[in-house]
């Protein structure tokens, strides 16, 4: 069976502006896990996080032309209904989304690079959309096209 061609996304850095949000864990916490903690209650938080309607317009065609739109995020599972709630009001549609494990603190790239090898067990991955360095070599690494995105 053929599997469907899919556009795999980030979403912090990407199609979220995250980065007040990241500023303000940086100056109001003072370890790691409170980051954390302050970044997941204000990730979907509409009057901080701002969102990229050019991408979100691009993902729309694609999606609309017959493309699958997954999402490979580094976010936590903690926060996947407020998450999908976002992309429903700003997007309009829910992609797949593939979040980190709670209490998983690896390293993005090799959330990232264990979400690539279930994506590719049921769908056809044309082109990987993210923010970071690491991210980006994984996946170009792994044979993907990547496109970087960075919100400026």
């Amino acid at each position: 069976m053929r599997r469907p061609k899919a556009i795999i996304c980030d979403i912090d850095g990407c199609l979220l502006d995250t980065r007040a949000v990241l500023k303000e864990a940086e100056e109001n916490t003072n370890n790691e896990a409170d980051k954390w903690r302050y970044f997941q209650t204000y990730a979907n938080d509409r009057g901080k996080v701002g969102f990229n309607w050019t991408l979100g317009e691009v993902l729309k065609s694609l999606h609309d032309s017959g493309y699958k739109i997954i999402f490979s995020t580094a976010r936590s599972e903690a926060i996947r209904l407020n998450t999908k709630i976002r992309l429903r009001t700003d997007l309009g549609f829910i992609g797949d989304i593939y979040m980190r494990r709670i209490g998983d603190s690896r390293p993005a790239a090799e959330v990232k690079a264990e979400h690539f090898r279930l994506i590719r067990e049921y769908y056809d991955p044309q082109i990987a959309i993210d923010d970071e360095d690491e991210n980006i070599k994984m996946f170009a690494e792994n044979g993907l096209l990547v496109m970087k995105l960075n919100i400026v």
